[in-house]
């Protein structure tokens, strides 16, 4: 992204873009925070020093105090080598914003790339009238545009010059907040001293992820757990995902692999970053601990985490008018790193992997007492699988997992849009067999859709006719949901499901019959959508729908 395009992305923005920006930070920004200047530049060791080279300044053209700061810079710190400010110019007629503003890391001054953006900021000519929200909203975006390219960074510096007026601002996964506003005239050095203070900060003072490490002889990253070096995972040059908001979850994941030239080329793990909400527990982590103890498999396994730091403490020492939303960043290496399933290489691949997963299903429960909860497309992946002539289909994101030894009386409805089970949305308590009737759900989707790229029903719905039955299946109203499904899987329903297959998977009709007939035999003319609890008919059953995936995978021509 060049510097321009970063500049016009931080004004030209659309009513719904601000209005996305209004709704995403509604209730999660707090304006003059006690404390704020006293944390981040009061109690600082670089302070004295950065005072005094601020000292008698006055309050020029905004062009000549970026000019001074750069000209200060090498004086205020040692390792000046690629810090530096940079500022837009915006020209359009009648726009009140006079600049974009970012201290860099990088060599080359002349080029702003978001990966590299230390701290952002917005500057205008005139006082804005309080009650128009877009200069804030335009820094909001542009803290966005920050976090989208550096998703794991903890906490974002950014600053707004509005006329003769400053506003200091930290964004976080929990949202923004600012210090009292400063009048310039009345402090005239102090926009030299902050823009100082800003370039003199340390990684971990300006919000960078000091968890992630960099390897200067070969320039890799990674992370290390317990300072071990056989715990190190060095990172993949791209996202595999990454989230494109600011306040939430902040989900973010890398290929990795204990050798750095691997990683780039082949990881054979993932490592995720994300901000679980306030919890004495991480669900994940304990089930995959206790299905590693009861020896299930076909289950992702960690191989490392850490928690990280927490929005509590990273705001700690300031003073909030309400509780604040906290949220602990950790970090978890898994294995395999697997492809998702829709992107399957063959038909065959995929119902191989199926295969795979009804077995994975079957030790989760039989071995391991423990029923997953949110089968769907986005939780199936395809892997490697060393020493075998085929990919393997794996089991992956145990948030919603349950250990059934442990559980309530009364749970929660779970699942994803699209592939819960009927049982499930009749309000029935979630069992082995539900599981199992969501993946047979996944299969039709894949089936119907045909879609290589979407991970969710809404995305493959898209691609659909506006008549498919699979349309019915989303929405909020889960009574007309359970209906539908329902018809769908009765004798009559299901012939017409079938015809909404492409072509692609016209040879899989007679295998999606015989799965059909495995999990909603017919008791009196209708179809049997509760769970034979005995352990004897669950294996059965997984046994059932394993066999004949494999055998019908194995029927296609080689």
């Amino acid at each position: 992204m060049t510097s321009s395009n970063l500049a016009i992305i931080s004004t030209a923005l659309s009513d719904s873009t601000l209005q996305g920006l209004r709704d995403e930070f509604e209730d999660r920004v707090f304006r003059g925070v006690d404390g704020f200047f006293a944390k981040y530049f009061d109690k600082k060791p670089w302070a004295p020093l950065v005072a005094a080279a601020a000292a008698g300044s006055g309050f020029p053209h905004l062009d000549a105090v970026m000019k001074q700061v750069q000209s200060l810079v090498p004086t205020l710190r040692s390792d000046t080598a690629g810090i530096h400010f940079r500022s837009e110019p915006l020209n359009k007629p009648g726009d009140p914003l006079s600049a974009a503003i970012y201290l860099l890391t990088g060599q080359q001054a002349h080029h702003i790339a978001p990966s590299n953006i230390r701290v952002c900021g917005q500057s205008y000519h005139a006082t804005t009238n309080d009650h128009n929200d877009t200069h804030i909203l335009r820094l909001y975006h542009q803290a966005t545009q920050v976090f989208k390219a550096q998703p794991t960074r903890y906490f974002l510096h950014g600053f707004l010059v509005n006329g003769s007026t400053l506003e200091l601002w930290v964004f976080d996964r929990s949202g923004a907040y600012s210090s009292e506003t400063f009048d310039l005239r009345q402090r005239p050095n102090l926009l030299l001293q902050i823009l100082c203070g800003y370039a003199c900060m340390s990684d971990e003072e300006a919000g960078l992820n000091s968890f992630v490490k960099r390897c200067e002889a070969n320039k890799t990253t990674y992370v290390e757990f317990d300072d071990q070096e056989d715990n190190r995972f060095y990172l993949g040059p791209d996202w595999i995902a990454a989230p494109s908001y600011l306040v939430g979850l902040g989900t973010a994941c890398l290929g990795a692999s204990r050798s750095a030239s691997t990683a780039v080329v082949d990881p054979d793990a993932v490592v995720k970053f994300s901000w679980r909400e306030d919890d004495a527990t991480h669900p994940e982590l304990q089930l995959l601990e206790l299905a590693r103890k009861r020896n299930v498999k076909g289950i992702i396994q960690v191989l490392g985490n850490q928690d990280l730091v927490s929005i509590a403490h990273l705001r700690s020492g300031l003073q909030f008018p309400q509780p604040l939303v906290n949220r602990t960043l950790s970090c978890v290496v898994t294995s395999p790193r697997g492809w998702p399933i829709q992107k399957f290489a063959s038909i065959p691949e995929l119902l191989h992997a199926l295969g795979d997963l009804v077995e994975a299903l079957g030790s989760l429960y039989l071995d391991g007492g423990i029923i997953h909860r949110d089968v769907a497309i986005k939780n199936l992946i395809i892997a490697p699988q060393p020493g075998a002539g085929r990919r393997k289909g794996v089991l992956i994101d145990f948030d919603l997992a349950l250990d059934v030894e442990n559980a309530r009386a009364l749970e929660p409805m779970m699942g994803s849009e699209g592939f819960m089970a009927i049982g499930i949305l009749s309000g029935q308590k979630h069992t082995y067999r539900h599981d199992l009737e969501s993946l047979f759900y996944v299969l039709l989707w894949l089936a119907i859709g045909n879609n290589h790229e979407a991970d969710d029903a809404s995305g493959i719905m898209q691609g659909l006719p506006e008549g498919s039955r699979l349309r019915k299946w989303c929405g909020m109203d889960f009574g007309a949901i359970r209906r539908d499904k329902a018809a769908d899987m009765s004798p009559e329903g299901f012939v017409a499901m079938l015809d909404e297959f492409s072509p692609d998977f016209a040879p899989v009709q007679d295998l999606t019959r015989e799965l059909h007939a495995l999990l909603f035999p017919l008791h009196d003319g209708r179809i049997f959508t509760g769970t034979e609890m005995d352990r004897a008919a669950a294996k059965r059953l997984y046994d059932g729908m394993a066999a004949a995936f494999h055998k019908s995978a194995s029927s296609f021509p080689m």
